[in-house]
């Protein structure tokens, strides 16, 4: 009895000194420091990517010709991509957002009816098959007229095109 009484100090002074510091770092400060160390690689990358030279293309080559929004062909298109007959369209809000010398950017504001399930497949297939449009944002809401609640879809997208000569 009268050992473990002198040793007493030392044990201490080792748990304080060794064992609580590897336990804060295990329990606390690890994953700080490695998420620390990810930071840091991926702004190593980034700088690589921002030093290495970009060929730009051609601002032409990557506008499209075919307008979508102002003529509502978006509709139809939005039509052949619902994949329920119980998604229904309730507004389209074409308008110009800019117009330069040689593009035009419009926007276009869409809200579909229906319900979740079938409004999450038919913004599925908008994201995958509108590749000449942009889809800026999406946002549901619920509407409630008296007893009956209908769930709605806002899709907002941009499409920026080549002026026609």
């Amino acid at each position: 009895m009268n050992r473990i009484g002198r040793y007493e100090g030392v044990v201490r002074l080792v748990l304080l000194l060794v064992v609580l510091p590897a336990a804060v770092y295990r329990l606390s400060l690890g994953r700080t420091v490695a998420l620390w160390g990810e930071v840091c690689r991926a702004e190593r990358t980034i700088a690589e990517a921002d030093s290495a030279s970009i060929q730009p293309d051609t601002p032409a080559a990557m506008l499209d010709t075919v307008e979508l929004i102002a003529g509502g062909g978006l509709l139809d298109l939005l039509e052949r991509l619902v994949p329920d007959s119980s998604v229904r369209i309730v507004s389209y809000t074409p308008y110009l957002t800019r117009e330069g010398d040689n593009f035009t950017l419009r926007t276009a504001e869409i809200v579909l009816s229906g319900g979740f399930v079938p409004l999450l497949r038919t913004l599925g297939a908008a994201e995958r098959e509108l590749s000449g449009c942009r889809l800026l944002s999406s946002g549901f809401k619920t509407l409630r007229r008296g007893r009956r609640t209908s769930l709605q879809l806002t899709l907002v997208i941009q499409q920026l095109t080549d002026k026609c000569p």
